[in-house]
């Protein structure tokens, strides 16, 4: 088969449905594209964004990380710079075009484009994108799983050294080519060599995390990071345009890191910065309406609690059970954003064509109470853990609340928000159960299933499987589609089985999928949205 025909499914797999929702129209949501007869560039644009957890290519794993790095460290493949569907079309990055593929589905063949250079002057190499993925397994870098397929990289990774190989990455230096071999076909192969933690990095860079430090070949470069507090882009004066990646309106982008939403909305109404992607508090929305741009914009994403199953009292299915019968999930879209969500109880948004939606669990707090009795756990100690997030607080607190009335004994803990996941992540915590969301990596159900309830991708450190949820019949099923290249109505349907299994064996309880509000002064214009990345900086401009 072709690469042009692997490739392709990407176009069918998430013809994704533009709008808002009846909730969102209600709030008068402007558009995803404003611009008006006389617009000017961006000198200076000053974002607050809630957090960040690193500013490293093969360590970061947020949102909000990846919406500024996708334009500091390109990938072989990347996606296009537009509104809408279209946005999920995978094209050329730093290759010079799409790969070829062997027929088997288990060897791909890239070329890097001429004269490419990382924004410290030095040139970009073949061998920087295999040192890249070594980088990440001595590193143990959070998303290392995805590149395990690729032939030799489970046997490195389990004593990964600087000398060491990957076979199965084959690269010339002078001829600027990269072949990857896998060990099996993966369907979502090229969307995972498009993630950022795929992004070359020069050779010889150290393993130990460099927050904003590692030269990257996109538009910008990082600037002035200060942990917790912000971090600068500047221009990458190295850095060429073409015809998939702009030069980019900003001259500079100043990004605040502020975890307290009503303190971020203030900094857009009281003119001190041009742009925030926080939690806008319900009170608040009425008046940041008024006073600036609100733009709400639907995405891929999936909210939830995860209930830890190695753990008492969440190692009785009961107890799962009666948690996910006893959330008030309506109740906690108004509670939590303002009603700028919506209530589910799927792993999947909607917006996938896997999805079959899920009413395992109709609210009956008598039933959960009993079931908690069934389950000989009444009074049991519960730790429930979150970030010092305002609508993490705000959703732990409910949850905690909830639990306290069926019968456990519920106590909050919140942390610091660059070091929750990595926390409960970590299998010494014996994190019992939390606040957790997911937007997605890339679109494919395995980027939801395989990283979060794939029981073969537990790690003891940087776990993004936070609920430890481990079944024979799932994990066999998941291993089983992951091998399928194209995601056709036959195998939708056996992701919606195995979405449905898991969620009967209820390690979640997930409960919104969130419309997020972007909220700009009013001189913002030009208005994009990326469907991965959202709100496109490089083609903002002021009014």
């Amino acid at each position: 088969m072709t690469g042009k025909r692997r490739w392709t499914w990407l176009l069918g797999v998430l013809a994704m449905a533009a709008g808002f929702s009846m909730m969102v129209a209600a709030y008068g949501a402007a558009g995803t594209k404003h611009q008006t007869a006389a617009t000017k560039p961006i000198g200076t644009l000053r974002a607050v964004i809630d957090t960040i957890d690193y500013l490293d290519p093969q360590q970061a794993y947020t949102g909000q990380s990846w919406w500024a790095m996708w334009n500091v460290y390109e990938t072989l493949l990347t996606y296009k710079h537009v509104d809408g569907p279209a946005g999920y079309k995978l094209v050329p990055g730093l290759a010079g075009s799409l790969p070829t593929v062997s027929r088997n589905g288990k060897v791909y063949k890239f070329k890097l484009r001429k004269g490419l250079k990382y924004s410290n002057g030095k040139p970009v190499k073949a061998s920087d994108f295999k040192w890249a993925i070594k980088r990440g397994f001595l590193a143990t870098g959070q998303g290392v799983g995805f590149y395990t397929d690729i032939a030799g990289a489970k046997a490195y990774s389990q004593h990964p050294t600087a000398g060491g190989n990957i076979p199965g990455i084959i690269v010339n230096n002078k001829k600027r080519t990269i072949t990857i071999k896998l060990v099996s076909p993966r369907g979502d192969f090229l969307t995972i060599l498009a993630l950022i933690f795929a992004a070359p990095v020069p050779g010889g860079t150290g393993p130990e995390i460099q927050n904003g430090s590692i030269p990257g070949t996109g538009p910008y470069a990082f600037s002035n990071y200060d942990p917790n507090r912000s971090f600068t882009m500047v221009r990458n004066k190295y850095f060429k345009p073409n015809r998939y990646i702009p030069r980019g309106t900003p001259n500079r982008v100043e990004v605040s890191l502020i975890g307290d939403a009503d303190a971020a909305t203030q900094k857009v109404t009281s003119g001190q910065a041009d742009y925030s992607n926080a939690a806008i508090p319900a009170d608040r929305i009425a008046d940041a309406k008024s006073k600036g741009h609100l733009v709400l914009r639907d995405t891929a994403n999936t909210y939830y609690f995860w209930m830890n199953i190695r753990e008492a009292p969440f190692n009785k299915l009961k107890v799962r059970q009666a948690v996910n019968m006893a959330i008030d999930r309506k109740a906690l879209q108004t509670l939590v954003w303002g009603g700028l969500g919506k209530a589910t109880q799927n792993v999947l948004p909607p917006t996938y064509p896997s999805y079959k939606k899920l009413s395992l669990y109709p609210r009956n707090l008598t039933k959960a109470k009993q079931l908690i009795s069934q389950a000989g756990a009444n009074g049991a100690a519960v730790k429930v853990w979150t970030r010092n997030v305002s609508d993490a607080v705000t959703a732990a607190t409910y949850y905690t609340n909830v639990l306290n009335q069926i019968g456990l004994k519920a106590s909050l803990t919140i942390l610091p928000r660059a070091t929750y996941y990595t926390t409960i992540g970590n299998v010494n915590t014996h994190a019992q159960t939390g606040w957790a969301r997911w937007l997605e990596d890339y679109p494919h159900p395995l980027d939801w299933f395989d990283v979060l309830l794939n029981g073969n991708r537990i790690t003891n450190q940087d776990n993004n499987n936070y609920s430890w949820y481990k079944n024979k019949k799932t994990d066999k099923a998941i291993e089983s589609l992951k091998k399928q290249p194209l995601l056709t109505s036959a195998v939708n349907k056996r992701w919606a089985t195995v979405e449905k299994q898991i969620m009967q064996q209820a390690p979640w309880a997930p409960w919104s999928n969130r419309v997020f509000p972007e909220f700009f002064t009013k001189q913002i214009g030009c208005i994009h949205i990326q469907r991965l990345y959202g709100i496109d900086l490089m083609r903002l401009c002021r009014k």
